[in-house]
């Protein structure tokens, strides 16, 4: 394999590790009764994302490029999603305190299966919402999800 494969399959594979990491740590603050919020972890996942998009950019690709048995687009955001997909990442959230581990694997289980043809429609509603309001209507989410009886 050349070094511009290498390369990208590295960062793709640090991309995807970050994002893993990313979701395991937004799991184990959900199992642990919490909300979320934008962490070290978060500014991590961007900035290795963002590496990837700039050495995609930067590596100059010709248009039938390669990796595997994939062409990689010529757009650089859907080449990176493209690498991520291929790259194989390792999770290295190991067990949280050992009473939140089956709410944290059953967040993390849930959160990665695909998304209901009910739950596109909120998102397509939510995406089409000014900024301001949709993050509103998030925050009111999560709070009723917090006081059920409120």
């Amino acid at each position: 394999m050349d070094p511009t494969r290498r390369m990208l399959l590295a960062l793709a594979r640090h991309a995807e590790e970050a994002r893993l990491g990313w979701n395991a740590e937004r799991a184990a603050v959900r199992a642990r009764g919490e909300t979320p919020a934008r962490s070290e972890a978060y500014a991590y996942h961007v900035q290795a994302n963002l590496c990837l998009i700039t050495a995609i950019g930067a590596a100059d690709l010709p248009a039938n490029f390669r990796v595997y048995d994939i062409t990689l687009s010529r757009d650089p955001l859907a080449a990176a999603e493209q690498l991520r997909q291929v790259a194989v990442a390792h999770d290295h959230s190991g067990p949280i305190e050992a009473a939140h581990e089956a709410a944290r694997l059953a967040y993390k289980e849930a959160f990665a299966r695909p998304v209901t043809a009910q739950e596109q429609q909120y998102v397509e509603l939510l995406a089409g919402l000014p900024a301001a309001r949709r993050d509103k209507i998030v925050e009111l989410a999560e709070q009723r999800a917090r006081h059920p009886e409120a």
